[in-house]
């Protein structure tokens, strides 16, 4: 009360000029900084620092040794190394195709090379039935504490495409849960990276129900999640608008793995209606929009992840005239600490 009444005398002798300017300033200075800190601490003490994740998901055509000659993009040992050097900004990273060995333990070589401090990797498992593994990739820098995968049930068989059949890869989902640091292996982000068929469009359909479950299944309700990849699935404006199109079925079977929790497409979250094409690398036409990340965040007081932004990567390259035959589609994120590690 005090304090009060000295302000307002304060404040009349002020206004009466009976009072240096500098001599009222540095008094209510004095005065108002200690219950200005006081207003101030429950926001200070509630606050939770966020740190900016970088992810990408990418399909870099790695094709294996007897189908190499389908590359579009020559020099597979160079593209490799490049490709390192390009995913290397990245924390999280999601790749698909990469599935000749040879070139696959290139590129983690080169990319080992530039992330010093060692880094985790969870690859396609092989399959006795299939002649080579799912080519989907995840590697981080941040710790993993689980991986998981499955091998989709329904894909073209080489009786009906001969040569271009999925049936030839073991392609599925591949999984892992991956902490924020090893001090805080309690907050963590699900990260789901796929590849879906690319012939038998019937048969893309049935794939989404198997991604459907396989997330339903292993992802955690209170922990954010990530699905990214190669779906093969037109997203462009018109499929967009369209309720009856592929897109929708995709993302309806998506929002079914986690009915508590809204699953975005991030593209047109983020950037509305621009084009956001990832099968060519003409910036004007950009072909379709076939490569997604989707965000499905927990309901509070859960962690949840912020979308920042969402950038499509054309990475031209002089040498090969791009990395790939696909773009690249990146997103950043910010991604609070855990209540329970946040020093007040």
């Amino acid at each position: 009360m005090m304090d009060a009444l000295y302000l307002w005398s304060t404040l009349s002798r002020e206004r009466n000029g009976t009072l240096p300017v500098f001599q009222i300033r540095n008094s209510l200075r004095r005065e108002l900084a200690p219950i200005f800190c006081l207003a101030m601490l429950p926001f200070v003490s509630n606050a939770e620092p966020e740190e900016t994740l970088k992810v990408i998901t990418y399909n870099v055509q790695f094709l294996p040794s007897l189908a190499s000659f389908k590359n579009q993009r020559g020099e597979p040992a160079y593209r490799a190394k490049r490709i390192a050097e390009e995913i290397r900004a990245y924390d999280i990273v999601g790749l698909q195709e990469t599935f000749h060995e040879k070139y696959r333990a290139l590129l983690l070589e080169a990319l080992g090379e530039y992330w010093k401090d060692g880094f985790q990797t969870m690859i396609s498992p092989k399959d006795p039935k299939r002649a080579i593994n799912g080519g989907c990739l995840i590697a981080t820098q941040r710790p993993i504490i689980e991986t998981n995968s499955t091998i989709f049930k329904h894909y073209s068989r080489p009786l009906d495409y001969g040569f271009r059949a999925d049936g030839f890869a073991a392609k599925g989902v591949i999984h892992a849960r991956i902490a924020r640091s090893k001090k805080e292996r309690d907050n963590t982000i699900d990260v789901f990276v796929t590849h879906l068929e690319a012939r038998a469009d019937d048969l893309r359909h049935k794939q989404y129900e198997e991604i459907s479950e396989f997330i339903r299944q292993i992802s955690d309700a209170s922990t954010p999640c990530l699905i990214m990849g190669d779906f093969n699935t037109g997203g462009n404006l018109y499929a967009r608008r369209e309720p009856a199109s592929a897109f929708h079925l995709l993302l309806n079977a998506l929002q079914e793995s986690r009915p508590d929790q809204e699953v975005l497409d991030l593209w047109p979250t983020l950037m509305g209606e621009m084009h956001g094409g990832t099968t060519e690398q003409n910036p004007q036409n950009g072909g379709k929009r076939i490569d997604y990340c989707f965000l499905s965040n927990p309901k509070p007081p859960h962690t949840r992840l912020r979308p920042v932004a969402i950038r499509v990567e054309v990475f031209l390259d002089e040498r090969v005239e791009a990395l790939s035959d696909h773009n690249a589609v990146t997103a950043t994120f910010l991604w609070p600490a855990s209540s329970e590690s946040t020093e007040r």
